[in-house]
């Protein structure tokens, strides 16, 4: 079995990944009922209902997610509802506070999954490339920016995430070992991957490139190894896990049909797609671009010093990146699939520079050095989580305002919204009860006429597609004809300008977290002065 040079203490070792372990977890735990019972992380309301909505029928009706992430979750909350003795109808064990807590059960699983992930990379990397490049591509992990952050809620990626990795760490095997176990359990895991989330696809590729890395080792020709039964056997394993995982993709065509011609049309704001967006905007946001320069340096780095195993790493890392580049609708989450594939090429070049080390400054300093380097480099990682934590530690905007309007206007009340678009937008207004309600802006004259007393506009620079605050003609109207009553900006004066995922409408930066006091964008009342 091959190994790396670079050996580290096995107790250290096993010291070190349960350090790893306990602050990833502790990362991805933290602030983890943000915002709740409020719903502000878009998506997370189109997956919880779901996966408490299995009573009669297991058919999801929902093809945009693959269902099996709904299923696990709807196992998880069943078995709170059985384990506390609450009942056994879902909708009326978790309807008290807006489904608050099925939603912070659905985000402890992904968290639960993320911290899993950590140790997760370790397994799959240390037999083929040794204990200190295992450490370092768990360390990558732990503290990725990305990761930490999309481990809080109740999304497919970071649970599609750790199944992707158990399957690399099979394919992996079938690198250096290729028994008929290691094809199947890789078939089971890009089945479970793919199963929770599309965007896992790619690693068909990874397990069909380690098949000929392998079946080269053993110098095979190539026509012999397409004819390997292995091969097939992962493949088929693939297709049944995913059949099983998410059946109703395939039983309820009609439903594929109706969810691709709606997501067809997604695209992103110009400028949002592409490699220069994927690279620099989507890659270099979400991971920082210290990590991301390092990161590409390890891939290049392995391309000149293949070893064993990394033929599929390659191959999976260019048909992700691949992949992304060519998507119209580009989210910044996506990163996470060829982050967990990099980290492990990052750890490669990081346990070769500690290994090089002793050889550029002397025995002595060296090893202390490169490790002290890539502690250095993940610094930056660590201060953004931390810092994310602080801000979602806060109330979001939307929850300060909700408060003011419900001591400040009594229902029921119609409030109309800037920026209000019903059709598809309303992620920029608070979560207010029925009795309010919030409608499009018109002429101020009309607006009194209807007994209408108060404006509201939310706005927040990098997120304007989803709250771009008032039109200039509507600024002038207001700033004459009304009375600002409340402001609640989020922005720190004079702070550098947050950065969001402008597709994504989650009013969270990736970049400059600590500018902003709360999350949430700008928001602003307006009280309508009385004409004569």
């Amino acid at each position: 079995m091959p190994g790396a040079p670079a050996q580290i203490n096995r107790k250290l070792r096993v010291a070190i990944l349960a350090a790893l372990v306990v602050m990833g977890g502790w990362l991805r735990f933290a602030a983890i009922g943000f915002g709740l019972p409020d719903k502000f992380r878009p998506d997370e309301d189109a997956i919880v209902p779901k996966a408490l909505d299995f009573e009669q029928d297991w058919n999801p009706h929902f093809a945009i997610y693959p269902a099996a992430q709904l299923y696990l979750l709807h196992a998880a909350l069943r078995s709170y509802a059985m384990v506390t003795w609450s009942g056994t109808n879902l909708q009326e064990v978790y309807a008290a506070d807006r489904q608050a807590l099925a939603y912070l059960i659905a985000r402890e699983v992904s968290a639960a999954m993320g911290t899993a992930t950590i140790p997760a990379v370790y397994w799959a990397a240390a037999p083929a490339f040794g204990p200190t490049a295992a450490l370092a591509s768990a360390a990558i992990v732990a503290f990725s920016p990305v990761h930490a952050r999309e481990s809080k809620f109740a999304k497919m990626q970071v649970p599609s995430g750790l199944w992707l990795v158990l399957a690399i760490g099979m394919m992996l095997r079938i690198s250096y070992r290729g028994r008929s176990s290691d094809y199947a359990l890789a078939g089971f895991f890009s089945g479970l991957a793919t199963a929770t989330h599309y965007q896992a696809v790619p690693i068909v590729f990874g397990v069909l490139t380690a098949h000929l890395e392998s079946r080269r080792r053993e110098n095979r020709p190539l026509l012999t190894a397409l004819f390997d039964a292995r091969i097939y056997n992962a493949g088929f394993a693939t297709v049944l896990t995913f059949f099983c995982a998410t059946p109703y993709i395939v039983l309820d065509p009609a439903q594929d049909v109706r969810d691709y011609a709606f997501t067809k049309g997604f695209t992103g704001p110009p400028g949002t797609a592409g490699w220069s967006y994927l690279l620099f905007r989507v890659m270099g946001d979400s991971l920082g671009i210290v990590l991301l320069i390092f990161l590409l340096l390890a891939v290049v780095w392995v391309v000149f010093r293949s070893r064993l195993g990394t033929p599929g790493l390659l191959a999976l890392t260019a048909v992700n990146l691949l992949s992304l580049a060519a998507s119209p609708y580009l989210l910044y989450r996506y990163a996470i699939n060829p982050l967990l594939v990099m980290a492990l090429l990052g750890g490669i070049f990081a346990a070769d520079l500690i290994e090089l080390a002793p050889n550029w400054v002397g025995n002595r300093y060296g090893i202390s050095l490169a490790v002290s380097l890539f502690a250095l480099l993940l610094a930056p990682s660590l201060i953004s989580d931390l810092q994310l934590d602080r801000l979602l530690l806060q109330p979001d905007t939307r929850t300060l305002a909700r408060r003011w309007i419900l001591s400040h206007i009594s229902p029921p009340a119609v409030i109309p919204a800037t920026d209000y678009l019903p059709i598809w937008n309303t992620f920029g207004e608070p979560q207010l009860p029925a009795t309010y309600g919030f409608a499009p802006m018109r002429d101020l004259d009309l607006l009194r006429a209807e007994g209408i007393r108060w404006v509201l506009s939310a706005s927040l620079p990098g997120l304007a597609r989803y709250s771009p605050g008032p039109s200039a003609a509507e600024q002038k109207a207001l700033d004459s004809e009304a009375t600002l009553v409340l402001d609640i900006n989020p922005i720190r004066e004079g702070a550098p300008t947050p950065v969001f995922d402008p597709i994504d409408a989650f009013y969270v930066p990736y970049q400059h977290i600590s500018s902003m006091r709360w999350p949430g964008p700008r928001i602003r009342i307006w009280m309508l002065n009385h004409t004569e």
